[in-house]
């Protein structure tokens, strides 16, 4: 029988999870979790910046839309700080416009994706951005407790 701790890594990817909706945040949020992710949240973009500095989470997953400092700027503050300028930012946002995908890109955003998303194409892009969510999700024996094509199945 194959222990907990052979399944799990002992570090967990850490997603903060950014988004001033309530719902959306607590849907992806409950997913992310589900799948084997530690989760911070956070409702705006000031929030988001002074948890990254006290977390240092693997990956931020950003709305752009936000209250008291927009996705964007959050974003340029992230990068142009040397303590949070390498955690990898994806934009999960419902502004799809050319530009403003453009401008996240500019302001250092790794990847961008509209809203509504698939929380298991979330997922996989989360892993996807990040090395060390990467090697926090693949087991010795080669098994994945993350989703890269799918839900990850019950043991």
């Amino acid at each position: 029988m194959t222990g907990a701790t052979e399944l799990f890594p002992e570090k967990r990817c850490t997603v903060l999870l950014v988004d001033d909706v309530c719902d959306s945040r607590e849907m992806y949020a409950f997913f992310l979790r589900a799948a084997g992710y530690a989760v911070h949240e956070a409702a705006d973009g000031s929030d988001a910046v002074a948890v990254a500095l006290e977390f240092r989470p693997d990956v931020i997953v950003m709305d752009l839309s936000l209250p008291s400092m927009d996705g964007w700027t959050a974003i340029a503050s992230l990068s142009g700080n040397p303590e949070t300028a390498t955690i990898p930012v994806v934009v999960l946002s419902a502004h799809t416009y050319p530009a403003g995908e453009q401008r996240a890109r500019e302001a250092g955003a790794a990847a961008f994706l509209a809203k509504p998303c698939d929380p298991i194409h979330l997922a996989r892009v989360v892993r996807q951005v990040s090395e060390a969510c990467d090697r926090a999700f693949s087991a010795p024996s080669g098994v994945s407790t993350a989703p890269r094509t799918g839900p990850t199945p019950a043991p």
